[in-house]
């Protein structure tokens, strides 16, 4: 079988220097911190250009990327189905959702709880399951980062933890600020290569490239019968619903200096998500129709990218370019897990009298320690984060929704469908039903609702 050639010495060069630069970034973003408020929520001040594409960044990542191109690669067009889950996301965000959160004045979407269910454990609650679904697709985005570089042949363990050693220390150092820096750096860097290696492909690559049009008359020669509804359900849906909720992107719109700002940077981000989306879905039929060799543990995207690049610079840049895409999800989700557990589970009774200190050192703990996880998940990267979204949805999004419209709920409300929830989450997976899993927990989350709204509050 084919193995990919590559300048390794160069590549890990231009790799180690990523690196340095996001650290660098990292720390000069980090010089006017002085509150928890600007650690978490950039002191509530960006602007319209820097939310959107910190809202790109948190979902441009290795399922985008990879996953999808996978998907593509298998199904044809479908593999469009996960892009167009979380541009739906935003446009549901962009038509008042994230004018609402902004509106709400909180932390963290863990906070709503507190203030409409009028329950701290409440608030406890929905946050640890926050944790553990953006803990979930942490681990799946640097399996993702493994699986890249095991596929080019590259097995240096100590280039790989030092290089997100350094994504840690410069998300633990300037917070939600140096991740937008970084995350603008890094938009513009994947937009300039992959977008400029897509724009050459479709007007001066030769054949046996096939054009754009080609490949929808294609589609029928892609096999999709182990493709089923439940499958494109969960791979649509989820992303979508969780986009509601997920703290990651909802620590952006309360980061924004106004609800106009929040509502436009969900729909620019929607705009971009949908175009770009198609560059992976583009490359991953491309190398099916064209029979690309694909490598044990490759991935078509990167098989495509070196057969077109001929294994040059611009290939190193390409890969470059794409594990950019994959750490502006992972320093996105660090801060989010971080926000999570230093606000709604208040650590400061350690009794540190810097709460900034102690919000970096939960950073850096959150971070390691899902870097140590990864080692030991074994499952396919899309199934890590479509689970880590369900989870979340079917137990919160019921609740949340309530929360986000309404004031002064039942707090047993609120525990029933997110019990009802978990339980269908469990349930559903060991016995199948006729319809998708995620339709029927969520209907059992709304009548777990239902039963405790009935139960009066003492």
């Amino acid at each position: 079988m084919k193995e990919i050639q590559m300048n390794s010495t160069l590549f890990l060069t231009i790799f180690s220097a990523l690196g340095i630069i996001y650290l660098i970034l990292g720390f000069f973003a980090s010089r006017n911190i002085k509150t928890t408020v600007d650690y978490f929520l950039a002191g509530r001040k960006l602007g319209f250009f820097a939310v959107t594409f910190t809202l790109i960044a948190t979902q441009l990542g290795g399922n985008m990327v990879i996953a999808a191109s996978q998907w593509a690669y298998n199904y044809g067009l479908y593999g469009i189905l996960y892009a167009m889950g979380m541009a739906l996301g935003f446009l549901l965000l962009s038509t008042g959702f994230a004018a609402k959160l902004h509106a709400c004045n909180v932390s963290t979407t863990a906070e709503l709880f507190e203030t409409k269910f009028n329950s701290p454990l409440l608030r406890k609650i929905a946050s640890l399951i926050s944790i553990l679904s953006l803990c979930g697709i942490l681990v799946a985005t640097i399996l993702a980062s493994k699986t890249l570089l095991n596929g080019l042949g590259i097995s240096n363990e100590t280039i790989f933890i030092i290089f997100w050693l350094f994504i840690i220390a410069y998300t633990m150092i300037g917070g939600l600020k140096a991740v937008v820096v970084t995350d603008v750096f890094q938009v513009l860097f994947i937009i300039v290569i992959l977008g400029g290696i897509f724009l050459y492909c479709l007007f001066y690559q030769p054949a046996p490239i096939v054009s754009l049009i080609t490949l929808f008359e294609k589609q029928s020669s892609f096999t999709t019968t182990t493709l089923n509804a439940a499958k494109i359900v969960a791979v649509f849906l989820m992303p979508a619903l969780f986009s509601l909720m997920e703290q990651d992107l909802a620590q952006r719109f309360f980061s924004a200096r106004s609800q106009r700002v929040a509502l436009a940077a969900a729909l620019g981000a929607a705009v971009f998500i949908i175009l770009f989306g198609f560059i992976p879905i583009y490359f991953g039929m491309q190398a099916n129709l064209t029979n690309i060799v694909i490598p044990d543990g490759g991935n078509s995207l990167v098989a495509m990218l070196e057969f077109i690049t001929n294994s040059n610079v611009f290939f190193i840049l390409a890969i470059c370019a794409i594990t950019a895409a994959i750490t502006s999800t992972a320093d996105s989700l660090l801060c989010a897990i971080s926000s999570n557990i230093a606000q709604d589970f208040d650590p400061f009774w350690f009794r540190f009298r810097n709460k900034l200190m102690l919000s970096q050192g939960v950073t850096l703990l959150a971070g390691i320690g899902s870097f140590i996880v990864s080692y030991i998940v074994t499952q396919q990267i899309l199934d890590v984060t479509i689970a880590s979204y369900e989870l979340s949805v079917c137990c919160l999004l019921v609740p949340f929704l309530f929360a986000l419209f309404k004031d002064n709920l039942n707090k047993n409300a609120a525990i029933g469908a997110a019990l009802f929830g978990l339980i269908g989450f469990v349930f559903f997976r060991i016995y199948p039903v006729p319809i998708a899993k995620e339709i029927a927990t969520l209907s059992l989350s709304l009548f777990g609702y239902w039963i405790g709204n009935t139960i009066k509050q003492r």
